[in-house]
């Protein structure tokens, strides 16, 4: 079983604190600063609707120009992510979209998405533990095998206590811009965003999520990690 009773309870009463929104991140353990090189989110409330533009990089994430600072990186840089932390089981994952010309001009709908990190349950832990564990952080490596260019960097924590129900699953996302040097290389598989993501997708609605789901079959939306080569 995922959940117990007692948690749902806990849950309920924790529920405005549990929402989360990315604040900061750090290229080889340096940060541009709170809140730096970050499209931010009007508010902390999750999206819902895998189906609206708002699956991209958050509410008004697609707006551009962004006016965002966009940050230098190199191919097979390591990466930490700061979230707020959260009691609600999720997994975390992490996406590229590019090369682009401009960072900032370049809204992120549509093709081109491909996956590069994911932490599901591992080791009877899903990956909002680990986050919460590490105070808020999680550290992943970009793809050494990337053209030069400039990248949105998409994070995502996808919350499946509401999972029950359609449209009852909720997606915390953040959106970096990223200008990084590699060595070359292509990507695959990748996706669309929206596009990848349907409601009633086994990773997505899980009618049993409360009796009987199995956490140690599950794999987060938006296919496989891609090979980068």
């Amino acid at each position: 079983m995922l959940f117990t009773k007692s948690s749902v309870v806990s849950s309920l009463i924790v529920a405005a604190a549990a929402h989360q929104n990315l604040h900061q991140f750090w290229v080889n353990n340096v940060s541009p600063g709170y809140e730096i090189g970050i499209r931010r989110p009007p508010s902390n409330n999750p999206v819902t609707n895998v189906k609206s533009n708002d699956i991209t990089c958050n509410v008004n994430g697609d707006k551009v120009p962004s006016g965002v600072e966009t940050i230098p990186a190199k191919g097979g840089d390591s990466i930490t992510v700061a979230w707020d932390v959260s009691s609600h089981p999720s997994p975390i994952t992490h996406f590229l979209y590019g090369p682009v010309d401009d960072a900032s001009e370049a809204s992120g709908v549509g093709a081109g998405w491909f996956k590069i990190d994911e932490r599901d349950y591992v080791d009877g832990h899903w990956a909002n533990e680990i986050v919460s564990n590490a105070g808020g952080n999680y550290t992943f490596k970009l793809p050494t095998n990337l053209k030069s260019g400039d990248y949105l960097l998409r994070s995502e924590m996808l919350a499946l206590h509401g999972a029950q129900t359609v449209g009852g699953a909720q997606f915390y996302i953040g959106c970096m811009q990223l200008k990084i040097t590699g060595k070359g290389g292509n990507c695959s598989p990748t996706i669309s965003l929206p596009g990848a993501y349907n409601a009633e997708d086994e990773n997505i609605y899980i009618p049993n999520v409360y009796n009987g789901f199995d956490p140690t079959t599950y794999s987060a939306p938006g296919g496989v990690v891609a090979t980068c080569k």
